[in-house]
C-alpha cells in the first residue's frame, strides 16, 4: 500500500478517532449519480481510498483484509508492524455508514444507487470471515439497512433484504462456513467452476475470473487493437451463461487495462470492468452512455438479485434492459 495512504489513515485515526463522513468532507465528495460497470481494483491503493472512487461514481470496490489479532486490516500484503495499516471500520464501513445515512435513500449515491463492497480475504478463511461477520453484525444492528442480509428460511433458499452496502466475500471463502449460517450479511464470490451449478443468487451473485483463465491457447489476445472474432464470441457466450443464472460477471488480470480492453468488456455486457484508472474509465462509460440508444449497464443486475426495486428483465441475444419501478 503506498504510504501516504498508511500516514493519511493512521494520522487521522490516531488525531481525531476517524470518523468517515468527516473523512469524506476533508477529502472529496461522491458524484450525485453513479456510473456503472465500474469496479475499483484494489481500491485501497488510492490517494483517498473509498472516496476516489466514489467520486467517479464507482459502484464497485475491492479491499483485501488481514486479521491481527481482533483487528481486521486493510493490505495487499502482510506486514511486520500492523498498526500502521486502517481497518476495514476505519477506511471503509464507518465512512459508508455516514454515506448511507447522509443520504437516506436506501443506497450510498445521491441517486439511490447502492456500493458493492468486495473484501478479499488474505488470511485464514474461518476465523477471519468469523471476525468480519461480528464486525458487520455490530453495525448492521445499530444502522438497519446498512447491508444486505440473507436468513436462511424453512425451504433451505434465503430471504433478502436490501441494503445500502452489498458486501461479497472474495478471495479466501469458507463457502462450508457461509452455507451453513441462518444469517449472512455478505454473499459469496463465485469462480469458473461455479457456472452451470444452479446455484442460487442469493448465495452466488457474482462470478469474477481471472482473463487468462477464460482466454487462452487459440483465444489469447494481448488486449491490443481489435478483440479476435473467436474471443469475443466465447465472451459472449461466458456473458450469456452467467446472465442466464441471474447473476453478474466480473474479470481479473486484464490483458490491459485501457479502453482498448474496456470497450470489448462493455459491449459484451460484463458487468463489472476492472481497473486501476478510476477517472479513465469513469469518463470512458459516461462517454459510452452519452451515445445514441446506450445499453443499460447489466450491472445493476445484481441490485436485482439482492432485492432492490431494479428488474432484470432479458432480450435476445444475451441483451438487458433494467427498468425503474416506482
Amino acid at each position: 500500500m503506498k504510504s501516504l495512504i498508511r500516514t493519511l489513515a493512521v494520522g487521522v485515526i490516531a488525531a481525531s478517532c476517524y470518523v468517515g463522513q468527516a473523512y469524506a468532507d476533508t477529502v472529496i465528495s461522491p458524484l450525485d449519480k453513479s456510473v456503472p460497470r465500474t469496479h475499483a481494483h484494489n481500491d485501497y491503493e488510492h490517494d483517498s481510498p473509498l472516496f476516489d472512487a466514489l467520486h467517479n461514481g464507482f459502484i464497485s470496490v475491492e479491499a483485501d483484509i488481514w486479521l491481527y489479532g481482533t483487528q481486521l486490516r486493510v493490505a495487499h500484503d502482510p506486514v511486520t508492524e500492523p498498526t500502521t495499516l486502517p481497518t476495514i471500520e476505519d477506511l471503509y464501513l464507518t465512512p459508508l455508514r455516514d454515506l448511507a445515512s447522509q443520504v437516506n435513500n436506501g443506497g450510498i449515491y445521491a441517486d439511490g444507487t447502492p456500493l458493492l463492497l468486495l473484501v478479499d480475504i488474505k488470511s485464514e478463511d474461518v476465523s477471519t470471515y468469523e471476525r468480519l461477520h461480528n464486525v458487520l453484525s455490530n453495525y448492521a444492528v445499530d444502522n438497519p439497512g446498512l447491508f444486505t442480509t440473507y436468513t436462511k428460511n424453512a425451504s433451505g433458499g434465503y430471504d433478502t433484504q436490501k441494503g445500502a452496502v452489498n458486501v461479497i466475500i472474495s478471495g479466501n471463502r469458507p463457502r462450508d462456513y457461509m452455507l451453513f449460517q441462518d444469517l449472512r450479511y455478505a454473499a459469496y464470490d463465485g469462480r469458473a467452476d461455479d457456472i452451470g451449478k444452479g446455484i442460487a443468487p442469493e448465495f452466488i451473485p457474482l462470478i469474477s475470473g481471472n482473463w487468462n483463465t477464460f482466454f487462452n491457447g487459440d483465444l489469447a489476445w494481448d488486449g491490443l487493437g481489435t478483440i479476435p472474432d473467436d474471443t469475443k464470441a466465447a465472451l459472449d457466450d461466458i456473458v450469456a451463461q452467467i446472465h442466464g443464472e441471474n447473476k453478474i460477471l466480473r474479470f481479473w488480470n486484464l490483458p490491459i487495462d485501457a479502453p482498448s480492453v474496456w470497450g470489448p468488456l462493455y459491449d459484451a455486457n460484463v458487468d463489472l470492468i476492472n481497473t486501476d484508472n478510476l477517472a479513465s474509465l469513469s469518463t470512458y462509460i459516461q462517454s459510452r452512455q452519452t451515445q445514441a440508444v446506450p445499453e443499460p449497464s447489466l450491472s445493476i443486475a445484481l441490485l436485482a438479485v439482492l432485492g432492490t426495486s431494479l428488474l432484470l428483465k432479458r432480450r435476445p441475444q444475451s441483451q438487458s434492459v433494467i427498468d425503474h419501478q416506482s
